[in-house]
C-alpha cells in the first residue's frame, strides 16, 4: 500500500511531500503553483506487476479450464451411474449364495461330526446293499468307507481338518454307493450303449399355440411307456414365473393341428401355493410334476384323482438360488424334473454342494428320494440339463441357432465326461427346457416359445 503524505504551505516554499510504500519512505521537493503543489515522484515500487499479473491470469485460465472437465467428468459420472450401480448389484446378488465361504464357521469341528455321520449313513447303506447282493465293489466300498471313517476320527481328534479334501472323497463315495444301489440287469439291457452318440435336426419345429410372448414353458409327450398317449404343452403366463394350466392333446396330430385342446387347471391361480413355478414341468404316468410355486417344494397332481401332493425337497435351493445362467441366467429354473426308462428325478442344486449340480431318483408316488448323486458342473455354467437312460445331460449356449451337449454324469458309473460336443439347432436364442422322452427317444424343447423336437442317437 502506498501512502501519500502531503504538506501543503501558501506561504513557503519549497514544499516536501513524503511518499511511502510498506518498505520505503521517500521526501521530494515540491513548487507551490497556482495555489496547488506540484511535485515528481519516481519509483521503483509503484511499478504495476505486469508479469505477476499474466501468470496470475494464466492460472486463472487454467483453472477454469480444468473445472470444466471436471465438470464434464462428473456429468458423465452421473449418467452411468445407475448402470454401475445395477452391475454392483447383480454381481452381489449372484455371489450372494456363496457368502458362506467367509464364513468363520465352515472349518470347524461341528461340519466334520456332520461329515462323519453322513458317512456313518453310506456304512449302513453299503452295508445292506452288500448283504443283499454282494460283489466285489461292495466290499471295496465297505474298506474305503471304514478307511475314510478312521481318518475323520484322526482329524477329530488332532484338531486338524480338511474339510474340502473329506467332502471330496465323502462326494466320491456316495456315488459309488448310491450307483452300485442302483445297477440292475434290467437297467443294463434297456440302455446298453450307455451314452447318445449324437442328435438329429429338429423333426418337430412349432409355434406354441399360445405364441412368441410366453418365452419360458415346456412341453413334451406323456412319458410313462403303460400311460394313454398325450402330448402337453406348458406355458408359465405370469412373468415368465408362474402357470397353472397344463394343455392336453390326445395324439400327435391333434397337438399338430391344435385340435380339440383340453386345459386342465392344476391350481386355482398363477400364485396359488399349489401353482406351476419355473420351467419345469413334466408328464410322466397320468400325474404332473413340476416346482410348487415360491417354496421348495415338489408338486404332483393326479390327472385323475385331482389331488396334489407336495413334498420338500432336501436342501435345495429355490427362489433364483441356482438356476441355470450360461449367457444369460433363466430365471426360476433352480429345480428340473426330468422322466427316462429308469423313472424320475429331480435336478437341482444345494448350498452345501457349492451350487454343482445334483441329482436324486425320485419315487414317482410318493415323491420321496430314494437316491443322490453329485457332480462336479456348476449348475450356473450350464443352460439346461436332462436325463437319458439313467446318465445326466447338460447343454450350453453357442449361439442363437445352436446349442450343445457338452457335459454327462453317468449315474451308474459314477463317471463325468465333459469332454462331449453333441450339437442341437435352435430357431431362438433361449432355452426355457429341454427333456427326454423314453417312449419315442426323443429329446423336446421350448425354445422361447417355438416347440423343437430332436431323435436322439445311440
Amino acid at each position: 500500500m502506498l501512502i501519500f503524505l502531503v504538506i501543503f504551505s501558501l506561504t513557503q516554499t519549497p514544499v516536501y511531500t513524503s511518499v511511502s510504500d510498506s518498505s520505503h519512505t521517500q521526501r521530494v521537493t515540491g513548487q507551490q503553483k497556482n495555489g496547488a503543489c506540484v511535485c515528481d515522484v519516481r519509483s521503483l515500487a509503484w511499478t504495476f506487476p505486469a508479469i505477476k499479473y499474466e501468470n496470475v491470469s494464466g492460472l486463472v485460465e487454467d483453472c477454469g479450464h480444468a473445472l470444466e472437465t471436471l465438470q464434464t467428468q462428473v456429468e458423465e459420472t452421473k449418467a452411468t451411474m445407475p448402470n454401475l450401480l445395477a452391475t454392483v448389484e447383480n454381481v452381489t446378488r449372484r455371489l450372494g449364495p456363496f457368502q458362506y465361504l467367509n464364513s468363520n464357521g465352515l472349518y470347524n469341528a461341528l461340519h466334520l461330526k456332520q461329515l462323519g455321520d453322513e458317512l456313518q449313513d453310506l456304512q449302513e447303506i453299503i452295508g445292506v446293499a452288500h448283504n443283499d447282493n454282494p460283489s466285489k465293489e461292495t466290499r471295496q466300498l465297505t474298506t474305503d468307507i471304514a478307511d475314510a471313517k478312521e481318518k475323520i476320527e484322526k482329524m477329530y481328534k488332532d484338531n486338524v481338518f480338511n474339510l474340502e479334501t473329506v467332502k471330496e472323497n465323502l462326494r466320491r463315495l456316495n456315488n459309488r454307493v448310491q450307483s452300485c444301489r442302483t445297477i440292475s440287469s434290467e437297467f443294463r439291457s434297456t440302455c446298453s450303449q450307455r451314452l447318445m452318440t449324437n442328435i438329429s435336426s429338429p423333426v418337430v419345429t412349432k409355434l406354441s399355440s399360445y405364441g412368441k410372448s410366453y418365452i419360458s414353458g415346456a412341453w413334451g409327450r406323456e412319458a410313462d411307456p403303460d400311460s394313454e398317449e398325450r402330448y402337453w404343452v406348458q406355458p408359465l403366463t405370469s412373468g415368465h414365473r408362474s402357470g397353472n394350466i397344463i394343455r392336453l392333446y390326445s395324439s400327435f396330430s391333434d397337438f399338430m393341428a391344435v385340435k380339440d385342446p383340453k386345459d386342465e387347471p392344476v391350481a386355482p391361480s398363477n400364485t396359488h401355493t399349489n401353482a406351476i413355478q419355473g420351467p419345469s414341468t413334466v408328464l410322466y404316468g397320468e400325474a404332473v410334476f413340476y416346482e410348487c410355486y415360491n417354496t421348495g417344494e415338489l408338486c404332483r397332481y393326479d390327472l385323475n384323482t385331482k389331488a396334489t401332493l407336495r413334498k420338500t425337497l432336501p436342501n435345495a435351493g429355490f427362489n433364483n438360488k441356482f438356476p441355470f445362467c450360461y449367457y444369460t441366467c433363466r430365471d426360476w429354473s433352480d429345480m428340473t424334473l426330468s422322466a427316462d426308462e429308469q423313472g424320475l428325478w429331480v435336478i437341482y442344486s444345494t448350498l452345501g454342494d457349492h451350487g454343482n449340480l445334483v441329482v436324486s431318483r425320485l419315487d414317482a408316488e410318493s415323491l420321496n428320494v430314494t437316491h443322490t448323486w453329485k457332480t462336479h458342473l456348476f449348475k450356473k455354467s450350464a443352460t439346461s440339463a436332462f436325463m437319458v437312460c439313467g446318465v445326466l445331460y447338460a447343454t450350453r449356449y453357442v449361439d442363437t441357432y445352436r446349442e450343445e451337449v457338452f457335459y454327462a454324469f453317468d449315474t451308474a458309473t459314477g463317471h463325468e465326461d465333459n469332454s462331449l460336443a453333441l450339437p442341437l439347432e435352435k430357431v431362438a436364442a433361449g432355452v426355457a427346457n429341454l427333456q427326454y422322452n423314453p417312449v419315442d427317444r426323443r429329446l423336446y424343447m421350448y425354445n422361447d416359445g417355438y416347440l423343437l423336437a430332436y431323435q436322439a442317437m445311440f
